[in-house]
């Protein structure tokens, strides 16, 4: 019966043994003699034999051994470090399944937001902004990008241009404002159109008041109406009459941001270093002749030399906001209107 049960322990739990030290035979005599099951014994020298045992056993001969030799625990198997195994390798899948619901937990919620190109608007006042759409530090990222730039355009009017972009739980908001306050401006109370300044290509159009008659990537000209104040009037229950005002008018309002092309020209003599030249003269002349709040997107050069003077011309790209107030000229005598029946 004892047998049998060291024989499950065995099974249970066993162990692979280095034990050095001066006539380790004595050690196995002795482990024999009280019974103990030494399987797989194998002298390497004089001082040194390796054996395989129950683990139980081996707690054993190492308190008949005290500190005159030196056990080394080689190999081990059986039942109990299998289930260890499998327990520490669940305990690991636990471990990583935290890590990875922490993670993912981590990167459903704004971490951070960097407001990037305030100047004479408030960082408080955009970070408000930007909460009021949803997009806070510590909130979850359910916000919509292109509803917080509208937002942007709408609440701060020298916003020319803004971008909200995000890596992660990282959120970087970037804006530029315009300096420019537009000398036409037309009284309030008074109909009026936006109108192009310069001929340019539309990238962002946002209408307060009156209707949009250009869309994004649209080439328009100096001059042509970008935000209308002449609204139809279309009534939906009854035909209308001959002399029914087919239009109102209102104060137009609105921001369109637009890539602008400037083209450029100017005359410089012949030096060494022609395009350092060149550079720092069209540095000057974007100086003078583009707004400061522009953001330049691109610029090229060409040079026509004859003789000893080169010409240099080429364009800059810039994107800016465009569009200035017109008013609208109304010939009350080719409508009906309540003030000439009155």
């Amino acid at each position: 019966m004892k047998e049998k049960s060291r024989e499950s322990n065995f099974i249970r739990h066993w162990v692979r043994i280095r034990l050095e030290g001066f006539k380790p035979e004595r050690i196995i005599s002795e482990a024999i003699a009280r019974g103990i099951a030494i399987r797989q014994i194998d002298y390497k020298d004089e001082t040194e034999v390796c054996m395989t045992m129950a683990e139980e056993d081996f707690r054993v001969i190492k308190k008949i051994a005290k500190s005159k030799y030196k056990f080394t625990i080689i190999d081990e198997g059986g039942a109990h470090p299998v289930v260890k195994k499998i327990k520490a390798g669940k305990m690991m899948i636990a471990g990583m399944a935290i890590f990875l619901l922490f993670f993912c937990a981590q990167n459903l919620f704004v971490r951070e937001i960097n407001v990037i190109g305030c100047k004479s608007i408030t960082e408080t006042s955009v970070r408000e902004c930007l909460k009021e759409e949803g997009l806070y530090e510590g909130g979850r990222k359910n916000f919509d990008c292109d509803a917080i730039e509208r937002r942007l355009f709408k609440e701060f009017d020298n916003i020319v241009w803004a971008k909200v972009a995000y890596e992660g739980n990282y959120v970087e908001v970037k804006i530029s404002e315009s300096k420019q306050v537009p000398s036409d401006k037309v009284d309030k109370d008074t109909p009026c159109n936006i109108v192009a300044e310069k001929d340019c290509y539309i990238e962002r159009i946002l209408s307060y008041r009156g209707r949009s008659v250009v869309a994004k990537n649209d080439f328009v000209r100096k001059g042509d109406i970008l935000i209308t104040g002449t609204i139809p009037i279309e009534h939906p229950s009854y035909e209308m009459g001959k002399d029914d005002a087919a239009e109102h008018y209102v104060h137009a309002g609105g921001k369109i941001v637009a890539r602008v092309p400037y083209y450029y020209s100017f005359y410089m003599e012949e030096t060494d270093d022609v395009k350092a030249k060149a550079g720092s003269m069209l540095r000057e002349w974007i100086a003078e002749n583009i707004p400061e709040n522009a953001q330049i997107l691109n610029k090229d050069f060409h040079f026509d030399k004859k003789k000893n003077i080169i010409r240099v011309y080429g364009t800059v790209e810039t994107r800016q906001q465009v569009g200035k107030e017109k008013e609208i000229v109304i010939d009350k005598h080719k409508r009906g209107t309540k003030e000439d029946t009155d």
